[in-house]
């Protein structure tokens, strides 16, 4: 019945400003820019995946409670992503770390507070 989750959409009240930074910072590619009345943001690709930064009426100022969600995007390494990411100004809230699932990590926030992680080998 349930096939996968088909995106991660980030309310923002910038939403061109903060799918700008991912796209900078990340690399991300723009797959679609909508800009109806009440259906407007920016959908990028992260590999497979959809990332949706659109507009919200209810979504004011940075994100309040940053930690209730994250979402992890999966590197070749870690951190040599990190590495990369901090000479871009990319804020880290945790450097890369090896999780007991043994698995290396490292925690960032953007520039509207929301939290994601980078997940993969060393």
């Amino acid at each position: 019945m349930f096939k996968s989750i088909s995106a991660v959409l980030i309310w923002s009240e910038n939403y061109k400003k903060l799918s700008d930074w991912y796209r900078e910072k990340f690399g991300f590619e723009v797959i679609e820019e909508l800009g109806y009345a009440n259906d407007t943001g920016i959908g990028l690709r992260v590999g497979i995946f959809y990332l949706w930064i659109g507009n919200h009426s209810e979504v004011h100022g940075n994100n309040k409670d940053p930690y209730r969600m994250m979402f992890n995007i999966s590197v070749d390494s870690v951190k040599e992503s990190y590495t990369e990411l901090v000479g871009k100004g990319v804020e880290f809230i945790a450097q890369p770390f090896l999780a007991p699932t043994n698995k290396w990590f490292a925690t960032f926030q953007d520039i509207d507070g929301n939290i994601g992680q980078l997940i993969g080998a060393e």
